[in-house]
């Protein structure tokens, strides 16, 4: 039996899958095109990149190293040890620097606002979000991730030592980096969308990233009820990390914890994605 254009349905399935598939597989060589291009610029003098990246993963873990000391000293704050804390550090840090890595230009997204460059993106043949993802990636912001490992490097094996970690807690932890950066991916997409209406997102970002992705480094115990809801739900940087540690390093929770940002961190970056496609629509541009 064929359909309304004369072909069998199940060739039209098949011609569709291949359609599809031949465009993913167009756009990833377009992406690992861009990409590359914008990495090797940004990489073009070595030194500076090898020593900024360096001078900014010391800098950037001062205060770890600071809370390090102050734990080591007096003990445990609300049952949270010294690696304990290195672990949340850890999965906060991770999420956040592959998000930096990946989506820098969101970060950079009020100088498309204020300039009008996002015209540029619109007559491109792709979604515009694709070609702003595309157009660069934070290199220059790999310090977050190497101070991310650094601190799992040191604090999983003292955990697993002690007996807090083991088998196939450790999936869960990875599992828990990938839920933090896609709530990060949520967060940021909002907040950049935000600029189709305010522009202006720079001190927006202050509030909505910056300060929640300190502030979740550390185990939400220690602040008062009402901002670590915000956390875990306007908010919710502190949901892909401090939610599932807390029932994996045994500070408390049930095992719906594991799943719970497994099922919210899809669907915040869906409401993102239909905020920014909302947010497109609506923008005029403020170019010459």
């Amino acid at each position: 039996m064929t359909g309304m254009t004369g072909i069998r349905p199940e060739a039209e399935a098949a011609g569709t899958t291949t359609t599809i598939w031949a465009r993913l597989s167009r756009a990833a060589r377009v992406y690992r095109t861009l990409v590359s291009a914008s990495t090797r610029g940004q990489m073009q003098y070595r030194l500076d990149f090898l020593g900024s990246t360096l001078v900014q993963a010391v800098m950037g873990a001062d205060s770890l190293l600071f809370i390090g000391a102050i734990l080591w000293r007096f003990g445990p704050v609300m049952g949270w040890g010294i690696f304990d804390i290195g672990m949340l550090f850890a999965v906060s840090r991770m999420g956040n620097g592959i998000y930096m890595l990946l989506c820098n230009e969101l970060d950079a997204f009020e100088a498309y606002m204020v300039n009008g460059d996002f015209d540029t993106l619109m007559i491109r043949p792709w979604p515009t979000l694709f070609t702003l993802l595309a157009r660069g990636t934070g290199i220059r912001r790999l310090s977050f991730l190497v101070q991310g490992v650094a601190a799992g490097a040191i604090a999983a094996p003292r955990l697993a030592t002690a007996g807090v970690i083991r088998g196939w807690d450790f999936m869960w932890v990875l599992a828990s980096v990938v839920w933090t950066t896609l709530l990060f991916f949520a967060v940021g997409l909002a907040t950049a969308a935000a600029g189709f209406w305010i522009v202006r997102i720079e001190e927006l970002q202050v509030f909505t990233l910056i300060a929640p992705s300190t502030a979740t480094m550390y185990p939400l115990d220690v602040y008062p009820s009402w901002l670590r809801r915000l956390f875990v739900t306007v908010l919710p940087l502190g949901l892909g990390s401090y939610v599932p540690l807390r029932f994996i390093l045994d500070k408390g929770g049930t095992v719906t914890d594991l799943l719970w940002p497994a099922l919210a961190s899809p669907v915040a970056v869906w409401l993102a994605l239909k905020l920014w496609k909302a947010g497109e629509a609506h923008y005029a541009s403020t170019g010459t």
